[in-house]
């Protein structure tokens, strides 16, 4: 007969159990401060940039978070704070080095217009009764960026 005074032993926290314990109540504790930190770092006051950036941090403390010798709760913020503060840093350290490049240089009179695909891998205005103004008379382009692109493609910048 089993005795009812006795509690049924509850099995013991695997490793992985134990740091996402360990995690959850990191997260519960510290994430109003570090989002105000970040936010307080970013430019502009931007909360969504921050709030993304603030996920990131958590994201990385939960991949690292094994790694953690932090045992009061201040030298535990003071973790995150360093992880956030280097992911903000990278942020716009990314952003900075990043140029926007325009992909269409084509004609400016196709832009906005449906194109039929043409032999040879070409693309022709489609028929669809559109009339666009003509620079010249003779429909060329703009006579300066002609000149343009014949001293890039001759190699000379000027």
């Amino acid at each position: 007969m089993a005795n009812s005074a006795m509690p049924a032993a509850q099995p013991a926290m695997t490793p992985a159990q134990q740091l996402n314990a360990q995690f959850t109540t990191l997260y519960a504790q510290h994430q109003q401060r570090l989002t105000a930190l970040v936010r307080r770092e970013v430019r502009l006051g931007d909360s969504d940039i921050a709030d993304d950036l603030t996920a990131d941090a958590f994201y990385r403390a939960w991949l690292d978070l094994h790694k953690c010798e932090a045992t009061t709760d201040s030298e535990q913020f003071a973790w995150l704070a360093t992880i956030a503060r280097r992911i903000v840093g990278h942020h716009y350290r990314t952003k900075k080095n990043t140029a926007e490049i325009p992909a269409d240089l084509g004609h400016w009179t196709y832009s906005n217009r449906a194109m039929d695909h043409g032999p040879g891998g070409t693309y022709t205005p489609a028929a669809t009764g559109f009339r666009t103004a003509r620079i010249a008379n003779n429909g060329d382009s703009d006579p300066d960026m002609n000149e343009a692109l014949r001293r890039v493609r001759a190699g000379g910048s000027r």
